[in-house]
């Protein structure tokens, strides 16, 4: 038999810039789709294109072992441009990472 509760869960720390700690749990695929989707459309600073960067790392930030939902709004209150980009670089650098490695 396969137990999937005996599966190891990895989590991607995030230290916000208040100083809580988000354990991030890896997304279902549904959710990663989605993300990935709001992420390509950021195409150059338009209204829409940020809307859809806060919104994606909000999807991102969501999923934690805190429980403490992230709205966007909360998102672009929190963190700047360069903090958002950067934060979605390592988040799908650690999904491609986690992806690869055996439980």
């Amino acid at each position: 038999m396969y137990d999937m509760s005996l599966l190891k869960i990895r989590y991607f720390e995030v230290k916000l810039r208040d100083g809580k700690i988000l354990n991030v749990e890896p997304p279902r695929l549904n959710v990663l789709r989605e993300i990935a989707k709001l992420s390509k459309q950021v195409d150059g600073i338009t209204e829409e294109g940020l809307t859809s960067l806060a919104v994606a790392v909000s999807l991102a930030l969501s999923k934690n072992k805190e429980n403490k939902k992230m709205s966007a709004e909360q998102v672009e209150d929190m963190l700047d441009l360069d903090d958002m980009y950067a934060l979605l670089v390592k988040y799908f650098t650690w999904v491609g990472e986690i992806q690869n490695i055996k439980n």
